[in-house]
This record gives C-alpha cells, sequence and structure tokens, in this order.
C-alpha cells in the first residue's frame, strides 16, 4: 500500500515547508548515489565517465543541507546492491522528508521495486520517452521499452506510488498526449520534462523552428488532458514555457544553487548537473552560491522551485499531501 505520511511527519513537514518560504532554503536535492550507469543514451555523458567513490551514507549530506525532499539519481541507482540501505537510512533519521527515485528501468524487477518501496520510498519514477523501440535505440538497451510496460502495471498492483518521466523532444512531442492517455489508463503518473542539448551539444533532439506551431498545438492538448487526466503532475506554469524555451533556447530566473542543488556520490556539491564541482557538502551555506546568469535548459527542476507559490498551487499541493 502507498505509504501514508503520519501527522507527526504532516506537521513536521508543514513547519519546514513554511521556513523555506519565509527564509529560503533548499526545497529540493539531487542526490546521484552513482555515476554507473549501463545504458548508452547519446544525450549524456556519465556513461563515459570516470565513477568517483560513493558514500555509503547519505544522512551526514541530507543533515547538512536540510532540503524538504531528496531526489535519488544517477548514473542507474539500481547498479547499487545497497540501495534500499541507502533509503531506509534517510528514511528513519529525518521525521519530514520526501524521498523520490528515478530509474531507466531495466534493471528494475517487481522484488527489487517493492524492496525500496518498504524501504521508504515515496515516489518511484521511470524513465520512458516512447512506448516502442525507439526507446530502446535512445538509450542502447534492447528491450527496454517493452519490459518496463509489462513491468509497470504489476509495481502500480503492489502499491507503489509510480511514475513516467518523460523527456519532451522532437521525436516524440507529438505522441506526448497518447503517453499521457495511456499511462493514466494503468493509473500511472506521468511528469514531463524538456530536452537539452547543452551537456553534450547533441542537437538531434531539440524541437526545430518549423515544429514550433505544432509544439504550441501539442502543448495546449497537453493542457487540456490535465484537466481530465489527474495522472499528469507537471503544472501549467512549467508548460506554457516549453515551446519559449525551444524557440530562445533559454529561460530565465533560474534558482539553481538557491533552491535546489546536485550532490555527487561522494559528497561533492554542484550548482546543478551541467555545472562543476563547489566544494563539499560541509562546505554547505545558504550564500555559497550566487544568483545564476545561465538560462539554458528547461528541467523539471527548475520549474519546481522557480514557479510562484499561488493558491492554486498550494492547494494542489495539500490534495497531494492528504492523498499520501
Amino acid at each position: 500500500m502507498s505509504r501514508k505520511l503520519t501527522s507527526s511527519e504532516m506537521a513536521i513537514g508543514g513547519y519546514k515547508f513554511f521556513r523555506y518560504l519565509v527564509k529560503g532554503g533548499l526545497l529540493d536535492i539531487n542526490l546521484e548515489v552513482t555515476k554507473r550507469c549501463n545504458a548508452h543514451c547519446n544525450f549524456c555523458d556519465y556513461w563515459k565517465e570516470e565513477n568517483p567513490p560513493e558514500l555509503r551514507d547519505y544522512v551526514p549530506v541530507v543533515k547538512r543541507l536540510k532540503p524538504l525532499s531528496v531526489g535519488l539519481t544517477g548514473g542507474e541507482p539500481f547498479l547499487r546492491k545497497d540501495l534500499a540501505d541507502v533509503i531506509s537510512s534517510l528514511r528513519k533519521n529525518f521525521g519530514f522528508l520526501f524521498i523520490s527515485l528515478i530509474t531507466n528501468g531495466s534493471l528494475l524487477t517487481l522484488d527489487r521495486g517493492i524492496e525500496v518501496w518498504e524501504a521508504g520510498l515515496d515516489e518511484l519514477s521511470i524513465s520512458l520517452d516512447y512506448f516502442d523501440k525507439r526507446h530502446d535505440q535512445d538509450r542502447g538497451l534492447p528491450g527496454l521499452a517493452e519490459h518496463i510496460l509489462s513491468l509497470a502495471p504489476r509495481l502500480k498492483s503492489a502499491g507503489i506510488n509510480l511514475g513516467f518521466n518523460v523527456v519532451i523532444k522532437n521525436g516524440n512531442y507529438r505522441e506526448i498526449p497518447e503517453i499521457i492517455s495511456q499511462s493514466s489508463q494503468m493509473g500511472i503518473r506521468v511528469s514531463l520534462s524538456t530536452y537539452n542539448c547543452w551537456r553534450i551539444n547533441n542537437e538531434t533532439h531539440m524541437v526545430k523552428e518549423t515544429e514550433l506551431s505544432a509544439l504550441k498545438d501539442t502543448v495546449q492538448k497537453i493542457k487540456d488532458l490535465k484537466n481530465r487526466c489527474v495522472n499528469l503532475t507537471t503544472s501549467e506554469y512549467y508548460l506554457d514555457r516549453i515551446p519559449e524555451f525551444f524557440a530562445k533556447r533559454a529561460i530565465p530566473g533560474c534558482t539553481a544553487g538557491l533552491n535546489w542543488i546536485q550532490v555527487t556520490p561522494d559528497g561533492m556539491i554542484k550548482r546543478c548537473s551541467d555545472h562543476p564541482i563547489a566544494g563539499h557538502y560541509s562546505d554547505w551555506r545558504n550564500s555559497l552560491f550566487e544568483p545564476t546568469t545561465c538560462d539554458r535548459c528547461w528541467y523539471a527542476c527548475r520549474g519546481a522551485a522557480q514557479e510562484p507559490w499561488t493558491l492554486k498551487r498550494f492547494l494542489a499541493l495539500a490534495k497531494e499531501a492528504l492523498a499520501h
């Protein structure tokens, strides 16, 4: 069954959230538990990089940074045999902490999914950009899409809060409404992010200027679906800026380093995944990073931290918390 927040956790979470709104700090940290990866994506170079040491315990890191939520990422997190232990130690040491995990899904099984869920995970997300072999080709993992789509309903039936993380790009943007609809029929959440060519200068997946009109039409269809399909978690604030990003290759106002940061497997801090290491987690202070002038992406983590806190957003957050 889905993990329910206790009254104590909700009270602590409410206090932390109020403190964040008043004093600032970190809404989220993207915590790389490994840089090792078994995929060979043509839009990422992690699988080519040297693997740094991996900490066994990230509790001291999270205690120092004091975020409201932690997103466990990679590389591919399921390459760590002690992944459930990492999650369990985080869950046991904090009165309130939203813990999510994103995986390419290739090493995910029903047993391992249940294992990390029972260890204290709040949200499990699987990267899935296509529902066919094009996804296998982009990730360099034959049979990946079929494996994910056959496993996902079983994970959902086991009570796991499951979602697909879909990156909008040139090859799939017209199909996003159908992906949302099919996922809704399976009872699986969908969250959207936006492709960015900056990491390795791969323009292949960028939506072209000649496609912008069709992209705008698709975004409107997605917004219409959002009002009918409760499984789409991406906000209209984020959706509205997707065509702008592909048109201008820039969105201003990033709060990376101020409201969210990246942590490497060995406990080093980056402003975000695409920026260099700035120091050790023990060096963290709220004034460590100056406001950034970088505007070259429109990742989903940007939208979550950058979106204004309106009454509508507060109500949506409260509804989601109560559903947990």
